[in-house]
């Protein structure tokens, strides 16, 4: 046995030995579940509509007015039965979106569910005009009440 400095206690611990210490310090580090504490969380859900990202064949970027995310046309290939496989993969062009900043793939709309959001057009102009107006009553009723500050 041999005196060792312990940093935890800050004195000399002379009835341990090295590898007992060595034991306890290793231990002290591993209260986190295997894989440690900066593994892959699977919180998100991945997309139904695959594409290679960043796009090697792709339109002309379109920019979103407001929120700047970036539109292409590309390529991609989705699974109708949600069976994976190359016998049930069905390659198709596909409406993607980016972030603004990082130029990230955020999500992907094939034919079918563009024309089924065109078609859908008329019914959500309703709606923001509905909303739009709902939002002047309210600031004529909110302007009526007693403001303090606090």
């Amino acid at each position: 046995m041999q005196a060792i400095a312990c940093r935890r206690w800050g004195t000399r611990a002379a009835s341990l030995d090295a590898a007992q210490v060595q034991l306890g310090l290793q231990r002290r580090w591993r209260s986190h579940p295997k894989g440690g504490i900066y593994g892959p969380t699977y919180h998100h859900f991945p997309t139904e509509v695959k594409t290679n990202w960043p796009p090697k064949d792709r339109s002309q970027l379109f920019k979103l007015p407001d929120s700047k995310r970036l539109m292409c046309v590309t390529h991609g290939w989705y699974y109708p039965d949600g069976v994976t496989g190359k016998s049930n993969k069905k390659i198709s062009t596909v409406l993607s979106f980016a972030s603004k900043h990082k130029h990230n793939h955020m999500d992907s709309l094939t034919v079918d569910e563009v024309k089924a959001l065109e078609a859908l057009i008329p019914t959500i102009k309703a709606q923001f005009a509905e909303c739009k107006k709902k939002a002047a009553e309210e600031a004529a009723m909110d302007a009526k009440l007693a403001h303090e500050c606090r």
